[in-house]
Order: structure tokens, then C-alpha cells, then sequence
């Protein structure tokens, strides 16, 4: 780009936490891209985790709307008839909840652009070598859209995933102002195709110049890893522990398998951690051929070199939803064969019977234990192409390297 050109990112914990160290992948070849860089985190607390030079800029940013921004939502909520109209199209309900949900995002987006308008002048940030980013597509997406809107000559991007895409993940089933902040956004990234898709129907096909796929990528520098070989299947897998992880159902069809000796390790943590791990140990603890351990919330350098270093023959993940996992994505890269739930866009990087196996979201600890099984009884010849095949495509489809240039290149582009 031209000299002195800047990018605004707002992300929702980078460089802090553990939430999104996923973003240092990206982050690592944007840095490159521009002269000026600022990170507006909604992180208020966590300690570093991402070691960014000095040069760069964070402002840790509350999440919040003030009062003033709720006073002026309210008074120009008038302003949103084509969001209602919309909702009543696509028949949600104009209910308290949604009502709520729909006036604390403007409210928020109001707060956001002011916030913008007040960093660009106290920065003396040229508009027409502005870049501005949300990794997501929340309310600081909103708020960039509102200043989209109102200074053309700047450039305004987001990126969606997989909460922020489908409705039907919240409750109520409702994320607002999809159609505002993807007609003013230059563009809108999707990391999946099924993504893509969805938000293209969700907005009746007005803006499918501006929704583009994008698919997230990691770095691999090993190649592929061999199996483990030792009469053992070593299964790993690797999520948060709450309710749409389901990591209950991985214990429920461990506990079936009487006959193969199976090695499962789990890496997260999350709020049903204590009630998964008792009935592990409920479920486990009697069973001579299952050895299981709870690996904790690792960063993701050092997850990286336990699959470096740890022969693993198969990654699970059987989530109720999902955009594109980068778990799969990470497992993948070192020819680690995985079994997951066709939901989301998990089919763009499983190709059932290729490089794992596809389940129907409503499979049954049974099913999932019959596909263990299935996967255990492959011979040496089939299971060496099925991890062949997850590193090639994940270097095809998947890897930083190649995802993140062109991605940086489109942003400059726009």
C-alpha cells in the first residue's frame, strides 16, 4: 500500500487471553502490510499472550454501551424501520427480547463510530489509507459501518465465522443488522463457503459482490507426522467444555468400546469442565483398555508441539455447531486424520471416508464409537492415504502461509 497507510483491527481479546490466539496466524502477515497499525480489544483484563512490536498501538476498549449512546440509540431508533421490516420477513418475532437485542447493538455501534471519529482525528489518520477491521461480525462491525457510511473515502472490512453467522446459535434466534453492516462494509469475509452461503440467502442476494470466502489457515512446519503404530489408537481432541461441544458424547462412546485400547486426551476448559471430568472418571476410570487425561487450556504454540511430538492417529470433534473449526484445520496439517459432525462448514474440510469420517449432527454415542472402530480396523495402506490426504488438503486449503498473502492483498486491494 501507499505510505502511511493504516489499519484499525478491533478484535474481541487479541492480543490478550486465550480466546483468539488463532488471530496471531493472520496477524503475524498483516503486520507487514501496513505502515500504522491499532488494536482495539474488548479484553479489559487478561494478561498478554501475543508479543506485538512496540510500534504497534492497543487500546483495550469496553464492550459496553454508555448512557450517551443508549440516549441517542433511543432517539433514533425510527432510524431502523428497514431492520424491522426484515425481521418481520424473515418472521422474528418483534418480541422484548429481540427489540432488546436489536437497541443494545445500535447502541453499541453509535458508541463505536464516535469512538473512530475521536481516534482518527486525535491520530491524524489520512480516510483515504484507512483500513478498518472487526474479526467478527458483532457491534464493532456495526459501528464500523456507521463509519463507513459516513466517510466513503476510508475502507471498512469484517470477517464471520461461525456465532456471528447463523441465528439459529442464539436465542433469541436473532443477530441484528446483518443487512446494514454488509451494504456498507466494502466487504464481508466468510472463513466457510457454507458461510458464505447463508448470509448471501439471509440478505436476498443484494450484496453477493461484497461477501467473499476467506478461509482462515495455519503454519505447519513438520509435514506429516507418522501414525502411532503401536497397537493403541491415540485420540485427541481439543475445544472448550460447554454445552455445544458436546464433549460428554466422546466419553459416552469411549465407554462402549470393550475390545480396542484407545488413548484420549483433551485439551480446553470451559464452564462444564468439573461435571465432564466426573463422569469421565465415572465412565473411564473402570475400563483397563481406555487411558484418558484432561490436558487443561494450552496456548496454541504449545499445543502445536504436542502434536509434534505425540504420534496421534485421529482428531473428534462433535459439536451441535460449528463455522470452520481451526482445531481440525491444526490437526490436519500434520496428517491427523478427524471425525466430526457435518455441521457448519466442517464438510469443506472433511471429505468423509478421504481424510476422516462425517457424522450426521445427530449421532448417538453409538454411532460415534462404531465410527472409532471403523477407523481403528482400517488397514496400514488405507489408513497412511487418509492422512495423506488430510495434509494435502489442508495445504491446499487451509495453510497460512498461502491464505493470509492473498488475504492481506485483497484488504489492500479493496
Amino acid at each position: 500500500m501507499n505510505s502511511d497507510s493504516t489499519l484499525i483491527l478491533f478484535s474481541a481479546s487479541f492480543p490478550f487471553g486465550t480466546a483468539e490466539t488463532f488471530l496471531k496466524n493472520e496477524f503475524s502477515l498483516l503486520a507487514n502490510t501496513f505502515d500504522r497499525i491499532f488494536i482495539v480489544t474488548n479484553d479489559l483484563s487478561s494478561e498478554l499472550t501475543t508479543q506485538i512490536s512496540s510500534e504497534i498501538k492497543v487500546i483495550r476498549y469496553p464492550y459496553t454501551a454508555s448512557l450517551l449512546s443508549k440516549v441517542s440509540a433511543l432517539a433514533n431508533f425510527l432510524h431502523l424501520r428497514k431492520e424491522l421490516r426484515f425481521m418481520h420477513r424473515r418472521e422474528i418475532s418483534l418480541n422484548k427480547a429481540s427489540l432488546f437485542t436489536l437497541f443494545t447493538s445500535y447502541a453499541k455501534a453509535i458508541e463505536v463510530h464516535l469512538f473512530l471519529e475521536k481516534l482518527v482525528v486525535e491520530n491524524n489518520i489520512e480516510l483515504s489509507k484507512l483500513r478498518l477491521y472487526s474479526y467478527w461480525m458483532n457491534d464493532m462491525a456495526a459501528g464500523i459501518a456507521m463509519f463507513r457510511h459516513k466517510h466513503q473515502e476510508a475502507k471498512a472490512l469484517c470477517r464471520t465465522h461461525g456465532w456471528d453467522v447463523y441465528f439459529e446459535r442464539h436465542k433469541p434466534a436473532y443477530l441484528p443488522l446483518r443487512n446494514f453492516i454488509i451494504g456498507n462494509l466494502d466487504a464481508t469475509f466468510c472463513i466457510s463457503q457454507n458461510g458464505k452461503e447463508y448470509l448471501d440467502e439471509l440478505t436476498q442476494h443484494k450484496f453477493s459482490q461484497k461477501i467473499k470466502l476467506s478461509r482462515l489457515g495455519t503454519f505447519n512446519t513438520k509435514g506429516v507426522l507418522s501414525a502411532s503404530n503401536s497397537g493403541k489408537m491415540k485420540l485427541l481432541s481439543c475445544s472448550n467444555i460447554i454445552p455445544l461441544k458436546r464433549t460428554h458424547l466422546i466419553i459416552e462412546a469411549l465407554a462402549i468400546i470393550n475390545d480396542l485400547e484407545i488413548e484420549w486426551i483433551h485439551f480446553g476448559t470451559g464452564v462444564l469442565k468439573n461435571k465432564v471430568e466426573k463422569l469421565a472418571r465415572e465412565k473411564l476410570s473402570g475400563k483397563k483398555n481406555i487411558h484418558f487425561e484432561f490436558g487443561g487450556q494450552v496456548n496454541n504454540e504449545t499445543l502445536l508441539n504436542y502434536y509434534s511430538s505425540n504420534a496421534i492417529d485421529v482428531f473428534i470433534n462433535v459439536s451441535e455447531t460449528e463455522g470452520l473449526p481451526v482445531s481440525i484445520m491444526e490437526a490436519n496439517s500434520f496428517g491427523i486424520p478427524a471425525i466430526a459432525t457435518d455441521v457448519g462448514g466442517v464438510s469443506e474440510i472433511v471429505q468423509h471416508k478421504v481424510n476422516g469420517y462425517l457424522l450426521p449432527v445427530t449421532a448417538s454415542s453409538s454411532d460415534i464409537a462404531r465410527t472409532i472402530e471403523v477407523l481403528y480396523y482400517l488397514s496400514p495402506y488405507e489408513k497412511n492415504e487418509m492422512r495423506k490426504n488430510a495434509f494435502q488438503n489442508w495445504n491446499k486449503n487451509f495453510n497460512a502461509e498461502i491464505n493470509y498473502l492473498i488475504f492481506a492483498k485483497d484488504i489492500s486491494s479493496l
